[in-house]
């Protein structure tokens, strides 16, 4: 199996220049952890989760509230293409400790595989060989 079979394609993405504020109620309102970070010409630039949220904002009091995502992201992104066979996506999640990757076609991002992607699909045994 591919990523292109696997990846979601319904993604919410974020703004570099966003507010974390912002960041907090999309993440909240689409019921994700982890959301791609573009620029302003839609390239991605980094990834930005929950977790950065937390430990990009730790100490930082009042003045947290003009932090922007570019602030706390990961950047560069880890990321794959369409064609990547989900079980070096595995290993590459697995390896860096990540359990979210966007995937690119033509440098663009057009999905996004999660590790609950992939323990929904081994679930439902549409892993195939």
């Amino acid at each position: 199996m591919r990523a292109h079979e696997l990846m979601r394609t319904d993604i919410v993405t974020i703004q570099e220049d966003a507010s974390v504020s912002q960041l907090c109620d999309l993440l909240q309102v689409a019921h994700v952890n982890g959301l791609p970070v573009l620029n302003e010409d839609g390239d991605l630039v980094g990834i930005v989760t929950e977790e950065d949220v937390l430990y990009g904002t730790m100490g930082a009091g009042e003045a947290g509230g003009d932090m922007r995502v570019k602030d706390i992201m990961t950047s560069p992104a880890v990321c794959a293409t369409g064609d990547t066979d989900v079980i070096e996506l595995c290993k590459l999640m697995w390896g860096m400790r990540i359990h979210h990757v966007p995937i690119l076609v033509e440098g663009r991002v057009k999905g996004v595989v999660s590790a609950l992607d992939i323990v929904r699909t081994v679930s439902e045994g549409d892993l195939g060989s």
